[in-house]
Formats: structure tokens, sequence, C-alpha cells
């Protein structure tokens, strides 16, 4: 089996080997690093009692030694009495009082509680065979958790100079058990690997085989069949992600077939007329007025009627695709709505109709040339189907978390049957209408995050089409 170092398979492998094996290396190289540790201390020792001894000939103190070496240094006179104690060997622990947890129960060793275990300083070791040389005695102490280097110095005076220093082995004390950790990690290694390729197994292997159902998919003739991956985890929930993609597709694929249908049957009546009137034209009977203004007639009405739906159909098709590329900007819809009332309210086709705007200025981002279309579509089909000395109501209101635009009309209302296919491409009931205006509205709507609904309870007269705008987008 070939290995790919890129493979989710390999890095879960390396990542549990890492984690299992490096701990072992770095107690390991703590052990290595002990021996340097080791010489530090002692070369700070032997420092700290030069400088202390010749600190004493210069009549001044120990404190300042103490803290520059960080050690504890004590001045002991000839009859064993402590003339100074400076304690500066205590350093506070990385991580301060959450050290104490990685110690055990018992804590985090010091260097004060291990010297409070010895005898008298006059009767240790290392002061009683002091001479003009540093004598340097280091020891392990709290179970191998701390390591304490103890050094004296005899002045010319008889008085002795005495410093300790103390470096806690946290990781170092694992050292003594390297060999049984070693075995350990070995049989947790063995474990681990196995682990690794189990679940490896278990998540790389139906990856793969989803990966291999949505390749097969593209190849030949591009299916939208469902992907299988029976399971009942992230991974089956990744499939069934795919498989409402694949439905997405599906229904815009659906869509746009339509789409290229609905365009062909529009354009098929023009198209048949301006053959028509070439076929005319190619005839040899002369062109007299009459026939000219005729086939002019139908030339220009033939290219109209294609440019309208034209121009329609492209307008859609940017709505449904959410309106790429299209500037956006604030503006006040209620300011817009009052702008397209009042065309509507000169109209000498709804001269009897009624129009009444509320709700205060509100800021959106939004299209504006778009959102003027649908928003107009929406008014001029409430004029029209409005009642004699009938009322076209709009209300512009915030209800959290959106925005809400109602029209509402006086009319008969809108049947059952009707609802239901209102916002469908081509169905109309209004004499003359396109069956185009309610679903470029309800594009545009949902290019701006919006939804539109429409409202006609049976046996009530008017109908309510109501707009939401998401609130978020209308604050600047």
């Amino acid at each position: 089996m070939r290995i790919d170092p890129r493979s989710l398979r390999y890095r879960s492998l390396v990542v549990v080997v890492a984690v299992i094996v490096l701990p072992l290396f770095w107690v390991w190289a703590a052990g290595t690093l002990e021996a340097g540790t080791n010489a530090a201390l002692e070369r700070s020792l032997r420092r700290a009692l030069e400088e202390g001894s010749a600190a004493l000939e210069a009549g001044d103190a120990l404190l300042g030694v103490a803290k520059r070496h960080q050690v504890r240094l004590r001045l002991i006179d000839a009859d064993g009495r402590i003339l100074e104690d400076h304690d500066h060997g205590e350093r506070a622990p990385l991580l301060g009082p959450m050290a104490d947890l990685f110690y055990g129960p018992r804590g985090a060793p010091s260097l004060s509680g291990f010297d409070r275990a010895l005898p008298p300083v006059a009767e240790r070791g290392e002061v009683g065979q002091a001479t003009g040389q540093a004598v340097v005695r280091c020891e392990v102490a709290a179970q191998g958790r701390l390591r304490v280097c103890s050094a004296a110095r005899r002045g010319a005076d008889g008085r002795i100079v005495h410093a300790m220093r103390g470096s806690r082995r946290l990781v170092r004390s694992l050292y003594d058990d390297r060999f049984q950790l070693t075995a350990l990690t070995l049989w947790v290694l063995v474990i681990g690997v196995s682990m690794a390729l189990w679940i490896g197994w278990r998540m790389v292997g139906p990856i793969e085989q989803l990966r291999d159902q949505v390749v097969e998919r593209t190849r030949g003739t591009v299916s939208a069949g469902p992907v299988h991956l029976p399971r009942r985890d992230e991974l089956g929930e990744l499939a069934e992600a795919f498989n409402e993609l694949l439905r997405a597709l599906e229904r815009r694929n659906r869509s746009n077939a339509a789409f290229v249908a609905d365009l062909a049957h529009e354009l098929k009546n023009p198209v048949a007329a301006v053959r028509m009137a070439a076929d005319s034209m190619a005839l040899d009977r002369p062109v007299d007025g009459a026939r000219r203004a005729r086939l002019h007639r139908v030339l220009e009405d033939s290219a109209a009627r294609m440019q309208v739906v034209v121009e329609r159909f492209l307008e859609l098709a940017r709505a449904e695709a959410g309106l790429p590329d299209v500037q956006r900007e604030f503006l006040d819809v209620t300011a817009m709505i009052h702008g397209l009332v009042v065309p509507l309210d000169s109209d000498p086709r709804y001269a009897e109709v009624d129009f009444v705007v509320e709700g205060e200025p509100i800021m959106l981002w939004a299209a504006a040339e778009r959102l003027e279309t649908a928003l107009r579509n929406l008014l001029a089909n409430a004029a029209h189907f409005a009642s004699p000395d009938g009322t076209v109501r709009i209300v512009v209101q915030v209800v959290a978390p959106e925005v809400s635009i109602q029209v509402q009309d006086t009319g008969p209302g809108i049947p059952d049957a009707d609802r239901v296919r209102i916002f469908e491409r081509y169905f109309t009931t209004r004499e003359g209408g396109t069956g185009l205006g309610l679903p470029l509205t309800k594009a545009i709507v949902e290019a701006h995050g919006g939804r539109v609904e429409v409202v006609s309870p049976a046996g009530a007269t008017g109908a309510c089409f109501c707009v939401w705008l998401p609130l978020g987008s209308h604050t600047p």
C-alpha cells in the first residue's frame, strides 16, 4: 500500500506516535541535561562564595551577593553562631500555585523545607570541612524531586560563608524509571498505532466512499442522484448535506430548463411573425404603401415584443441568481414607497383608488432600482384589483428581527387555487398581464435575504402581500 504523507490516515498515525513517544524523549532528554544542571549549580555556588568572601573583606553585607546569584547565603562565626542569613535561593515555580498539582499530594518540594530538616548549619559536613577553598556537596532529596547543592568557605578571620541552592526535578525524577517508562511506551505505542489505523479505517474509508460516489456522478451524463452512506454520525450528516446540495442542483436544473422553455415559448410568436414578414417581402409582388406599412408594423411589434421578453427574462434571471455585481446602497424604503405612489395616484386607471402609506423612515441596504421594481409590481397589482372607490394601504414597520412591508387592497381577494400558483412564471389572472411581475418580485426580495408572502382568507375581501427583509440590513 502506497503511503501518502498528505492523507488523513498518515497524519493521524504520525500524531498518535508523536503523542506517545515524545514524553519518553522528554524524560530521556531531562536525564541528559541533568549533568549540565549540576555543573551550573556548582558554578553558581562557587562564584557566590568568592564574591561573598570578597564582600566580607571589604566590610560589605552579603545581601547583594545572595540576590545576584539567587542563593541562600549565611555567615557563621567561629563559635557556630549565624551572623547573617539571606534567603534568596527559592525561586517561584514557573506555573505558580498550579505547580503543586504536578508534584502530587505533597506539593512541590522547597529548599527551605529541606533546610529545616537538616542539622544546624554549624554541624553540617561541608561546614566542618570548610577551608580557604569552596567545598561543594550536592544531593537529591524529596524522593528525587529536588536537587540541592551546599557549599562553604572559611575566611582568614575564621568566619564561614555558607551557600545553598536547589533545583526542582519534576521531569528529571522520572529519569530513574526510564526503562520502565520505555517498556510502557512500547506497549502503549502498539495499542495507539492499532487504534490510529482503526480510526483511519472508520473515518477515512467512508470519506473515500463518499468521494467516489460524488466523482462517479460527474462522469458521462451528470447525475444528481443521492449518495448512499448509511451512518448516523457526522459522516452520515455530511452525506445528507451532499444529498441536499444535489437536490438543490436538481431543482435549479429543472428551473433552468423551464426558464429556457418559457423563453422559447414567448419568442415563438414574434419570431413567427418576423419569418412571415420576411417571406412576404421575398415574393415578387411590389411593396406598395399599405403593404409596406403593414409589414413595418408587424416587424416593429415583433421586435418590441422580443425586446420586452428578453429584458424581462434577463432581469428575472439576475434576480434569481441573487443580483450579483449589482451596486447596493442605504435608502429610505418608506420614502421610496411614497415616490412610487405618486405616479400611480395620478394614473387615470386608478383615479378612484385611495393610496395610504403608513410608517416611519427605515433605512435599508438594498439595490435601489431592483427593490423599486419589486415594490412597484406589488403596488400596481394591488391598484389593479382594488375595487372602485377602494383603498391600497401600505404599512412599513419594524417587526424584530425583520422589517415588514405590507401592501393591502380591498379587492375581491385571491381564490385558494390561484394563491398557491401566484408566484409561478406566466400565471396571471390579470387581463393583459405577462405573468412575470410577481415571480420577479419574489426573486428580488429573496436576493435581498428576505421573503414575500400573500394572505387572502377565504370568504374575505382583499389580499395582503407582505415583504419581509432582515432587520440587520437596515442600520448603516
